[in-house]
Parts: C-alpha cells; sequence; structure tokens
C-alpha cells in the first residue's frame, strides 16, 4: 500500500477490542456552577432574601421588591441562569407571601 499524501488526515485511531475508549470532556471547559449565581439571578437573590429578612430584622415591608425579584429570577432564566434564576424565584415567593400575610394581618 503506498504511503498517504503529504498533508492528509491521519486514519483514525479505533480501541482495541475489549478496551474502552477515551472520554470526552463533559461540558464547556471554564464553566463552573457559580456563572449561574451571576448577573439577573444575583440580583433576583438579593431581593428575595432582602424581602425575607427585613420584614423581620427592621418590621418594614417592601410592597414591590418580591415582584421586581421575580422579574429578574424570569429573566435569567431566560438568559441561561436556570439554578440561579430558580432560586432567586423561590425566594421571592416565599417573600411575596411573607409581604401579603404582614399587610392583612398587622
Amino acid at each position: 500500500m503506498p504511503p498517504p499524501p503529504p498533508g492528509s488526515a491521519p486514519p483514525p485511531i479505533y480501541p482495541m477490542p475489549g478496551q474502552m475508549p477515551q472520554a470526552y470532556p463533559m461540558g464547556r471547559p471554564g464553566i463552573s456552577m457559580m456563572t449561574q449565581f451571576t448577573g439577573a439571578a444575583l440580583w433576583s437573590i438579593i431581593l428575595g432574601l432582602a424581602s425575607i429578612l427585613v420584614p423581620f430584622l427592621f418590621n418594614y415591608v417592601f410592597f414591590l421588591l418580591p415582584i421586581i425579584g421575580l422579574l429578574g429570577g424570569v429573566q435569567a432564566i431566560r438568559t441561561g441562569r436556570l439554578i440561579g434564576g430558580i432560586v432567586g424565584i423561590v425566594l421571592n415567593i416565599i417573600g411575596g407571601v411573607i409581604t401579603i400575610f404582614a399587610l392583612f394581618v398587622h
């Protein structure tokens, strides 16, 4: 068999029978879990925590804070930060329930 022409790709290397092929890396390199908690997701989480903690610490209720945080969580999900967006939405729903409870009970 003649040698391949110069500049051509080498033939693929197949594993021997009974051997496992080399694994491909999972995910993109340089992407970490912390990127899920940046941008709109981070603001949604901060607003959710504020709407939960402020009524208990300072006896004051923010009316629109949970709604703004909820919108930030939706925006975070739409931009690819699913985990941070879900955490922000859950915190803002809890903050909204606390706000509604404080309005009707107090």
